[in-house]
């Protein structure tokens, strides 16, 4: 199933992206997986978020381990998220990053821009994990990810 959005005036479908490169993303996110999991889940052997999370907290965390990735690991992640989104072009989608290009397709995609793509890109993958996840993800942690995506 598709998802558009719009980002800067223009819209954006993600369409998915292969499951190796899913796992590959999340392997180079599970330093920093792991150092979040504690701050936003509560201890014990079933799945629960904390009562009162300290969002700064967590966000210190998460930009830490961001900026701990290599450039190799970014540009993979980047190249990745970024290529699984189209940009509508008139009537026509075309990829936001088409493979083997050193940069995204269209000129007017900056900075802030392409963190803002990064970050829907990787939230609908999360998105599917816990949508597809059923009963084995708490309804809790789910009503979560509905609110931010």
């Amino acid at each position: 199933m598709a998802a558009d959005f719009e980002i800067a005036g223009s819209r954006y479908r993600f369409e998915g992206m292969p499951a190796q490169t899913e796992t590959r993303i999340l392997r180079r996110f599970a330093p920093l997986i792991g150092e979040a999991v504690p701050l936003v889940l509560m201890p014990g052997p079933r799945l629960a978020l904390r009562q009162n999370i300290d969002v700064v907290k967590v966000g210190q965390t998460v930009f830490a381990g961001w900026g701990k990735l290599s450039d190799d690991d970014l540009d993979m992640i980047e190249r990745a998220s970024l290529g699984a989104l189209l940009r509508e072009v008139g009537p026509d989608w075309h990829s936001v990053w088409p493979k083997g290009e050193a940069e995204p397709a269209f000129p007017d995609i900056d900075g802030a821009v392409m963190s803002l793509l990064l970050g829907r890109a990787l939230g609908f993958v999360v998105k599917r994990w816990i949508d597809g996840g059923g009963d084995t993800v708490p309804a809790e942690i789910r009503a979560a990810m509905s609110k931010l995506h």
